[in-house]
């Protein structure tokens, strides 16, 4: 039978991934597959996550099950030449770069994609010397991922990052950086983050390039009308307070430490490098 390592954080979705191993398992095995786990210990587990892969010696496929921040892991996890496909099973509470594979296929649908044996080329992007996905948020998003991955765990993350996008709507102020001055500076892989905020809906994570979207700033009496624009995507087509254009590599210097996020994992940065890689994984479509 052929092998799968499966990559499960048990913290991601409030827990979802260890209510659908069992599931998981049972279908990887009625399709003619093993299947181990390992659990990640913490965010940025990456010895562990290496240690795992590198203990079995044959492997025929890598499933991730989590979220963004778990794939983020996996993918920091493992070398530039890596050959196993991925798999992606979206239990977290955001799953934006599986919901851009798989659309709204369940968990036994996506598996199923093992027995088609067919892949697609990701490229993968560095920000800063860490790998992305999905994508860099920086300002106002960066923001709103901070609070969302904070607070009381009993409240849902997407109720959580849906106020602190209402409180930030009159609060947040624009921020000077070489390109100028902005509100939100994205550059995506994928063309959502965010639990499904669209800000990139034309970004093709297997064209090799990078999306930048620069929103410039906005009035605060506008914010509300064009924010609901760019969560939809539907702003591409509508003039307004952004640019748009795609690229392999740009450095963002900014004039103070600025709230971000990779792959909807915050962090802060005064200046961010970031580059597409030669790096491509194979994922199981």
């Amino acid at each position: 039978m052929k092998r799968v390592l499966i990559i499960a954080n048990p913290k991601a979705g409030k827990g979802k991934p260890l209510k659908k191993l069992p599931e998981v398992q049972n279908h990887l095995q009625s399709i003619g597959y093993t299947s181990e786990i390992y659990y990640t210990q913490n965010t940025t587990d990456y010895a562990g996550i290496q240690n795992a892969i590198n203990v079995i010696k044959k492997l025929d496929c890598l499933a991730v099950i989590g979220g963004d921040g778990t794939l983020n892991d996996v993918i920091n996890s493992i070398p530039e030449d890596f050959k196993t496909p991925l798999i992606v099973l979206p239990c977290g509470s955001g799953n934006d770069f599986a919901t851009c594979l798989y659309g709204k296929k369940s968990i036994p649908e996506i598996l199923n994609g093992l027995l088609r044996n067919e892949t697609i080329q990701i490229n993968i992007g560095e920000c800063n010397g860490q790998k992305f996905i999905n994508g860099l948020g920086i300002g106002f998003d960066g923001l709103v991922a901070k609070k969302a991955n904070a607070g009381a765990a009993w409240i849902p993350v997407l109720l959580k990052y849906n106020l602190a996008i209402l409180r930030g709507l009159f609060t947040y102020r624009s921020f000077y950086t070489n390109i100028g001055q902005s509100l939100i500076i994205a550059i995506a892989n994928g063309p959502t983050y965010g639990g499904g905020f669209r800000i990139a809906p034309q970004a093709d994570p297997t064209d090799g390039l990078l999306d930048l979207w620069q929103i410039k700033p906005i009035a605060v009496t506008k914010r509300l009308y064009f924010l609901s624009l760019i969560k939809k995507g539907r702003h591409v087509n509508i003039p307004g307070p952004y640019s748009h254009k795609t690229l392999k590599e740009i450095t963002i210097q900014c004039y103070k430490n600025l709230p971000a996020h990779l792959d909807g994992e915050y962090f802060e940065a005064e200046r961010f490098e970031v580059k597409m890689l030669e790096m491509v994984v194979g994922v199981v479509v």
